[in-house]
């Protein structure tokens, strides 16, 4: 059941006359959110909420869908209306997307359209991060701007879940050794691609449940946890949890060739979607993410 604080906001946004009907059918929201269909006379819409988060996780969920669509390379759902302040239950209402079914040329669609992403959507200033804080899955996720790539991924991405994962007891002080050594190489493996390329906007949570389809097989990507940073951040986390068809790989490559040993660059681009599966789910995660910081750290 939506709460009844979320469906009294709903009729505020979408009708003002408070006597036409909202009807709603649970659907999955993810392993975070609840979600929902929901139809009125406006329309058909998706709705995430979600008891337990703050007000400022759907913000910046919203600001991040925003960001990938404002470039015009990438389809995103259109955000509708989310919670304010005053809202005892923090939700987020998004466009419906009619789900369709993806085939070869999906895929190779999504590949043209990532790189067109990646060459596109940039900082002015040449910097690295992102204005203001944001999350990923359900963690916090810290930017601020950085003029060093390596830098950056070492202080702000993996420095501070590692030490994380330490003090929730989920690593050894040894393991936590092994994942700053990795971490401290990389301005010597990132810094020379990086600079070769610049920075692009990141969508910063790129794995397979985070591409939908809709009808027409049209890609469409939600659950953004978006910053300024290197392109192959995205290319890595594309290889973990399942993986994209080589298609897709093929396309964005036609498109824009990768840099010269990207292979050597992987496993410390993979660390940090590790460490974060890690401290959420634990388990093979954590063995998962020390063989890649022990590959990283003896690249």
């Amino acid at each position: 059941m939506i709460p009844s604080p979320v469906l009294a906001a709903l009729r505020r946004n979408l009708r003002p006359d408070a006597s036409d009907p909202i009807e709603s059918r649970l659907v999955g929201g993810g392993c975070i959110n609840n979600g929902a269909r929901v139809e009125t006379r406006t329309g058909r819409f998706f709705l995430k909420w979600n008891a337990d988060a703050g007000h400022r996780f759907f913000r910046v969920e919203a600001e991040g869908l925003e960001a990938l669509s404002a470039t015009k390379s990438v389809r995103t759902p259109n955000v509708v209306a989310r919670s304010g302040g005053d809202d005892p239950v923090p939700w987020l209402l998004l466009e419906w997307i009619a789900p369709g079914r993806a085939n070869y040329a999906s895929w190779a669609r999504l590949g043209r359209e990532l790189a067109a992403l990646h060459r596109g959507g940039t900082d002015d200033a040449g910097r690295w991060g992102w204005h203001s804080d944001n999350v990923i899955g359900s963690l916090p996720q810290p930017n601020g701007w950085a003029d060093d790539w390596g830098d950056f991924w070492a202080r702000r991405r993996t420095h501070p879940i590692a030490r994380e994962l330490l003090t929730r007891g989920a690593i050894s002080p040894r393991q936590l050794g092994l994942i700053t050594r990795a971490a401290d190489r990389a301005d010597r493996l990132l810094g020379p691609a990086s600079r070769a390329d610049g920075p692009s906007l990141l969508h910063g949570d790129l794995w397979s449940g985070n591409v939908l389809f809709a009808r027409g097989g049209r890609p469409v990507l939600i659950d953004p946890a978006v910053y300024i940073g290197h392109r192959e951040v995205d290319l890595a986390m594309c290889r973990l949890f399942g993986g994209f068809p080589p298609r897709f790989y093929d396309a964005y490559t036609e498109a824009w060739p990768l840099g010269e040993g990207h292979e050597h660059r992987l496993a410390l681009y993979q660390l940090y979607p590790l460490l974060v599966h890690a401290r959420l789910f634990g388990g093979g995660y954590i063995v998962s993410a020390l063989r890649a910081a022990e590959s990283a750290a003896n690249c």
